[in-house]
């Protein structure tokens, strides 16, 4: 499709920043790429952001339930959603600048035969600016890098993901929320990286006689002049007019602060991260189990504003009540072989939807497309029938009651 531009990408990170879209730590805030420093917030941004993306996005009918294969826009989501990204690292940094900043941007470019999506242009939220003033008609604008001039859209035409929105036009970052957690976490480190650094500071000098302040002075520069260039375990040289005693430190305090897992456990809490992705604590549950609890039970926070907003700007009004967008889980958490074996024998789903529902691909024999059952299976209306045949008919062959009239 030649007549789609290319976009060049720069340092996102740079952008947001000089921007003023996101504030680093030397403006006091805890929110953007700047709360990337810290190594839990990193963490847990890239097991969402991960996750968010490495699951493929199913078109599914609304009333069967079937997965509709084949679909152009399975294609652009999951493969290729424009010339320079492919699925995973769009969805990857949809989902970063969602978490970071509270909104992410894609422009739709439309086939201009068909009006349908033919490619998907990711925008930084430093390039984008959303209209508001008419809360009905939202307009966004693009300005790309290098441009001198911007292209401006209306809300049908982009795809914004917020994760959390409390007016469902702007989304809100859970970062904000927190700032005193990071910010203790910062304070334990630091004190660490003081005591650390502290070296002959952490101990007492004591000298004969009586000093005013401006002797103490000269005589703690003097001593620390003398002792540059000390290595670890080097030996402390004074005289006779002073006495040198280090400072003992109380350990305990030092572990308190090294083991503090209060902050951890908040920055999983509001990113909806499970505590052990960031090593709080090991559960006792197999990680399997603990992979379909977060799955299952945290990703959909993500999830389901996804797809909302994918089938709302994706999908016409008729496609809206016909097909449904959702996040292919099942090699995670599809049926076992046991539960689909129970599934078949119980003629809950045919061994082509069990294969299916487990995350396999079905059967091309047409009769894994028929639902199975034995005679221990039958219907109340039909026992009587099946017991008169079984013990009657003494040239029913059908149950083995057949007699021979032949003596030989």
């Amino acid at each position: 499709m030649p007549f789609f531009r290319s976009i060049e990408q720069r340092d996102w990170a740079s952008d947001l920043l000089d921007n003023g879209i996101l504030p680093s730590y030397s403006r006091g805030g805890y929110i953007g790429v700047s709360s990337l420093k810290n190594s839990d917030v990193l963490t847990a941004v890239s097991h969402v952001a991960s996750n968010v993306a490495r699951f493929p996005y199913a078109i599914k009918d609304e009333k069967t339930g079937d997965i509709v294969s084949g679909d152009e826009l399975s294609y652009l989501l999951n493969k290729k959603p424009n010339a320079n990204l492919d699925g995973y690292h769009w969805k990857f940094a949809m989902a970063v600048n969602a978490i970071l900043s509270g909104d992410s941007y894609s422009r739709i470019v439309r086939d201009p035969i068909s009006d349908k999506p033919a490619m998907l242009e990711f925008y930084l939220p430093s390039q984008t600016f959303l209209d508001d003033s008419n809360p009905n008609n939202l307009i966004y604008e693009f300005t790309p890098n290098n441009a001198n001039r911007s292209i401006v859209e209306p809300a049908q035409n982009v795809i914004h993901w917020k994760f959390f929105s409390y007016d469902g036009i702007h989304g809100r970052s859970p970062l904000l929320s927190l700032g005193d957690e990071i910010g203790l976490q910062e304070s334990g480190i630091d004190t660490l990286k003081r005591f650390f650094k502290s070296g002959l500071k952490g101990s007492i000098l004591n000298a004969k006689g009586k000093l005013n302040k401006e002797a103490r002075r000269k005589m703690r520069e003097d001593f620390e002049y003398a002792q540059q260039g000390a290595t670890g375990g080097s030996p402390v040289v004074v005289d006779e007019t002073m006495e040198y005693k280090p400072l003992e430190v109380d350990t305990n305090v030092l572990q308190l602060i090294n083991s503090n897992n209060y902050s951890t456990a908040q920055i999983a809490k509001a990113l909806h991260v499970p505590a052990y992705k960031l090593a709080v604590n090991s559960p006792n549950q197999s990680i399997k189990q603990l992979n379909e609890d977060f799955i299952k039970s945290d990703l959909p926070y993500y999830f389901e504003p996804i797809v909302a907003e994918l089938g709302l700007k994706l999908f016409d009004d008729l496609e809206r009540h016909q097909k449904r967008f959702e996040v292919d889980t099942r090699k995670e958490t599809g049926l076992s072989i046991d539960d689909a074996k129970k599934a078949i024998e119980g003629s809950l789903l045919t061994p082509n939807k069990a294969l299916i529902e487990s995350g396999r691909m079905p059967s091309t024999n047409p009769s894994m497309d028929k639902y199975q059952s034995t005679l221990n299976t039958v219907s109340l209306d039909m026992k009587d029938e099946y017991q008169k045949m079984k013990g009657g008919d003494k040239n029913d062959n059908r149950f083995g009651n057949a007699t021979s009239n032949n003596d030989d």
